[in-house]
Order: C-alpha cells, then structure tokens, then sequence
C-alpha cells in the first residue's frame, strides 16, 4: 500500500537506490493509440509490453562473445572502437561499482556470509510482486527498456541479499517508528474501491461487434481477445486488469462502466477516442482502511530497508571506500 519499491542497486557513488521508478503510462490494447491497458500489469501501473516507436536491437548486434567486429554495408565496426566509447563514457562509474560489489563480497566471505541460490530467487520473486512484474513478458520488457539484463538482475539480486546479511544487525526500527510512520502516512493505507476486469479494444465498431458476437456464441473473452489481437500482444490479451476508482490512466467512460457493470457480462463496445473497448468486469472490492496491526509488519521492513540504503549502506561503503588499498596498474 505504501509503493513499490524495485530492486536496489550498487550506483556509481556506491549509495543503494532504487532500480528505477515505474512508468505510469498505459500501454494501448490493441495496436497504437487504444485507450484501456493492454495487461494485468499496465492497469496496475507496471511496464508496457510493446512501446510505439520502439526500434528493436539487431540479433547481430547483440552477439559479442567470438566476435571482433561487424560489417555495415561495408563499412567495419570493431569490437575494440566499442569497448573504448563504453569505457570513456562510463568506464570510471561501472570501475567504482564493481569496486563496490568486490569489498561487499570481501567482508561477506571474510564473516563465512553467503547467498544462496534459493535467497537470490527468492529476492528475485520479490522485486517482481512488488514492481507488478508478474509475467514474464513484462519482466523481459522492463530490462530491455532500462537496458539490462537477466544476468544483471540476478547479480544485484544476489549482492542485496548480502547487504541485508552484512549490514541487517544494525538496523534497528522500533514500534514508535512504526507507529509514527502509520500515523503520518495513514491515508496510503486506505484501499480505495477497486474492480478485476478483462478487455478487448478494437479500431472499428464493426471489429467489436463482431468479437461480442463471438464472445456470446459460446467462447472465452479471453480466447476471443487472443484471437483477435495483434501478433505482439497475444501473450497479454485478454489478461485481468486491476483498477482502483479514481485511479489515472483511464477515460471516464470506461471507469463510469467498470463500476455500474453486472459482473461476468459483457459491457459494450464502449467508444474511447479511436478505439471501440469490450469489457467483462469479474470482481469488485469495497475501500477498505487497513488497521497499524494489518500493516506493522510491511512498515517495518519498508523502514528497515530504509535505514539500510540511506544511512547504513552509504555510511559503511564509505568508510570501506576510504580504507581500502587500491592501485591503478598500468599497461605495459
């Protein structure tokens, strides 16, 4: 309730910080330019699966382990050109980083600390609940668009599960921290109305007659919106939404009907700019105000985590920073 916080990462200063903010925006249902979120996780407020506009990377261009170099249109482009644009650009940065991550690991097995493969899926299972990244659609995007990897994802998962290890004895929250945090920030503890809803948006009227149709002739709205989606957006379609009352990213007319809708029927087509939106809402939820004893938990270790990337970590890697022996060897 309080905000979903993404998986923290070792920065350039060596402060733990968020991995980044999630996009607020609404990925369009059926092609560019639909106005109802095209999965589960864009009404919740997660990253879109396909982006108008996107340019895709070359499969050449992704491949570097064996390779020296690539051939455009004749022209070469040498592997070692682009090692020495990253590491001008970026070099001291991704240094200092993996500075960090290597006193993290030294202290960690100087104290017999490890991480597990088990605690680095479980971190990874985390992150992906509290950022809406339930599919694997969403996740993949979600790296591609910050321009990260897997591998990335589960090295800084790993380093995180031993910067809790390392550092968790001394971060202390008490109950009046607790207290004093609900008191302050209690409205973000208030569930507003909320429905489960499915849709289909088409660029025709005809187009959503036509799936209604279908939808009432026997099949699944969600087969139906599978059917009918493009290539990229069959994986998502006819995913359920979540949407609470009041929240943006939806034209009046849509929410108007999300609330006043008979559940498990079909609603529409529901004219949104250009597009033409079938909706089948399956459940509501009242608003709700969840009690300190609900949420004590969930404070507390929102405030530990806190504590840890804002005053311990940066305190601690600060002084290993000062501390440590480090030698810039030269090149023979």
């Amino acid at each position: 309730m309080s905000g979903a916080k993404g998986l923290l990462a070792l920065t350039a200063t060596c402060v733990l910080v968020v991995l980044v903010a999630l996009a607020t925006g609404r990925a369009p249902a059926q092609g560019a330019g639909a106005q109802v979120p095209a999965t589960a996780e864009a009404a919740a407020g997660s990253p879109k699966v396909t982006v108008a506009g996107e340019i895709p990377i070359r499969p050449e261009l992704e491949v570097f382990q064996g390779v020296r170099g690539w051939m455009v249109n004749g022209q070469e482009v040498k592997l070692d050109d682009v090692r020495d644009r990253a590491v001008l650009y970026h070099g001291p940065f991704i240094l200092q980083d993996m500075v960090c991550e290597v006193l993290l690991q030294q202290e960690a097995k100087q104290r017999g600390i490890t991480a597990t493969e088990a605690e680095v899926d479980s971190k990874i299972q985390e992150v992906r609940n509290e950022m809406g990244l339930t599919s694997d659609a969403t996740l993949d995007f979600y790296l591609r668009r910050s321009r990260l990897t897997a591998g990335w994802l589960r090295d800084k998962a790993r380093d995180y599960v031993l910067i809790e290890k390392v550092l968790g004895d001394q971060v202390y929250v008490s109950d009046k921290d607790v207290e004093s945090f609900y008191n302050q920030y209690r409205d973000q503890y208030l569930r507003p109305e909320s429905v489960d809803f499915r849709a289909i948006s088409l660029p025709t009227e005809k187009e959503a007659q036509a799936a209604l149709v279908q939808i009432r002739s026997g099949k699944s709205f969600q087969q139906v919106a599978k059917q009918v989606a493009l290539p990229e957006e069959k994986a998502t379609a006819g995913d359920l939404h979540s949407f609470e009352k009041g929240q943006r990213g939806l034209p009046p007319e849509v929410e108007a009907v999300l609330f006043s809708a008979p559940l498990d029927q079909v609603a529409g087509p529901i004219k949104t700019g250009s597009y033409y939106n079938l909706l089948r809402v399956e459940k509501r939820r009242d608003a709700y105000q969840f009690s300190l004893a609900e949420v004590r938990d969930t404070i507390r270790t929102q405030l530990r985590r806190q504590k840890l990337e804002q005053a311990v970590w940066p305190k601690w890697i600060e002084a290993r920073l000062g501390g440590a022996t480090i030698e810039a060897l030269k090149a023979q």
